[in-house]
Order: structure tokens, then C-alpha cells, then sequence
């Protein structure tokens, strides 16, 4: 089911960093201490929305990665996207 503006402003507010992209995305950026450690990163991230069947959008700059989430099936934003942004905040804490 597709959040409504109200509860996609709620879990952003309960999230870490992430932000709305044009009301159907939430995106983040994180930083890494080497290229290396950020390709490390994106392999647990591919593998963490392989096992959960709903894959983010990547986009690597050396020791930047952004992730963009929604739910392209759904056409906007689900409990599915926030769920997978915290496993991936989880994710990013083993690299900081």
C-alpha cells in the first residue's frame, strides 16, 4: 500500500538523514573513508535488496554512494522503502 504524504513525512522524520525526492523517492548519501570500503558497502546493500526483493537505485562517486528508494511496482512510496533504508543505515554503521 502507497503512504500517504502524512506518513511519508512521518517515517523521514523518524529516519536518519534520508530525504524526499519528488514524492515518490527517498534518497540518501553516505561517505566512506576509501573507494574500497564504499564498493564493500554496495555489495552488502545488493545483497540485502536481493534477499529482499525490492532493489534502490546506486549511484557511486568515488567514496560517495546514494541510494534512492521507492516502490516501482506501487508508483510511489511503501513501509517497504523505510524498511530498507533503516537495514541500510544498519548496514552503513559497520563502515563508520
Amino acid at each position: 500500500m502507497v503512504l500517504t504524504a502524512e506518513e511519508v513525512e512521518a517515517s523521514l522524520y523518524d529516519s536518519e538523514g534520508w530525504d524526499a525526492e519528488d514524492g515518490k523517492w527517498i534518497k540518501k548519501e553516505y561517505e566512506f573513508r576509501s573507494f574500497r570500503k564504499a564498493i564493500s558497502f554496495v555489495n552488502e546493500i545488493a545483497k540485502l535488496a536481493q534477499d529482499r526483493q525490492h532493489h534502490p537505485k546506486i549511484s557511486i562517486d568515488r567514496r560517495r554512494v546514494q541510494i534512492k528508494l521507492s516502490t516501482m511496482d506501487k508508483q510511489g512510496l511503501t513501509q517497504k522503502d523505510f524498511e530498507s533504508a533503516y537495514a541500510y543505515d544498519r548496514t552503513y554503521e559497520k563502515y563508520i
